[in-house]
């Protein structure tokens, strides 16, 4: 249970940085701007102009067999690294997780070991009952999950405030993704299925401020982030309290390089 406890709070932490402010309510869009076809293609950009989040944030996690609220710090770039700073009771660093190109390491000062292994389908399923890839991690951290290739636009319909959801479909009919945007463009929720159309997890995003971009320009950013996992009874709730956006983050954050002499290794 430690070990899931530990890797628990670390795939679902955050890293630090930057001020950001709560934007003034923008105009809405037009009937054309809140059809499918356009709004997809700014999460697209979006996910092309953004690649690297730091942040702090309270993070919760609730599954059958494990419970836990933890201030955390994480460092993400696409398409799919990460880098946790786990923090113990009174700020001192518990652990660290970093996890790129298809392995990952995880260091825990108390014990003195570095731990290593290639990342399964499983890993976040088995270690923090969250069903996602690490992949869709960095997309949903950074708010700009990547639709799916290979499907067709569905039913369209009103949404609350003047919004609008839609579904997509695959080419059997059976819904695999499903999204809402507000008035404005920005992302609400998004709800994803498996090949027989039951649901794998489903985000909600709220509490939308203005977030510079280092490199570019200042854009929305959700500040709080709900994740569900029907399939593992899971959920885990993070509320970001300082946030910094980026083109990209340099490669060596991702690797644990350890002085001579600390740590061994093993695999799980």
């Amino acid at each position: 249970m430690k070990r899931t406890v530990v890797l628990g709070f670390a795939f679902l932490g955050l890293a630090l940085l930057a001020g950001c402010q709560s934007p003034a309510p923008g105009p809405r869009l037009s009937a054309a701007g809140l059809r499918p076809e356009p709004l997809l293609a700014k999460l697209a950009l979006g996910g092309s102009e953004v690649g690297g989040l730091r942040s702090r944030a309270q993070v919760e996690i609730e599954a059958p067999d494990l419970h836990l609220s933890r201030p955390q710090r994480l460092y993400v770039a696409r398409p799919e690294q990460l880098r946790v700073e786990v923090l113990a009771l009174f700020g001192q660093l518990a652990a660290v997780l970093v996890a790129h190109d298809g392995v990952y390491q995880l260091y825990e000062p108390s014990r003195g070991e570095l731990q290593e292994g290639l990342i399964s389908a499983s890993l976040l399923w088995r270690v923090a009952r969250v069903d996602l890839q690490p992949r869709e991690v960095v997309e949903l951290l950074l708010g700009t999950p990547a639709p799916q290739a290979g499907l067709r636009f569905g039913d369209v319909r009103p949404a609350e405030a003047g919004g609008v959801g839609f579904d997509r479909l695959d080419a059997r009919g059976t819904v695999r993704e499903r999204y809402v945007f507000d008035a404005q463009g920005h992302l609400k929720a998004m709800e994803r299925m498996d090949p027989e159309g039951a649901a794998v997890w489903q985000a909600q995003f709220d509490d939308y401020r203005m977030v510079p971009v280092e490199g570019g320009e200042p854009r929305a950013f959700a500040f709080e982030l709900r994740l569900d996992f029907p399939r593992v009874r899971g959920q885990a709730t993070l509320r970001f309290k300082q946030v910094s956006l980026s083109r990209d983050l340099p490669g060596e954050l991702f690797e644990l390089k350890l002085p001579q002499g600390q740590g061994g290794k093993g695999a799980s």
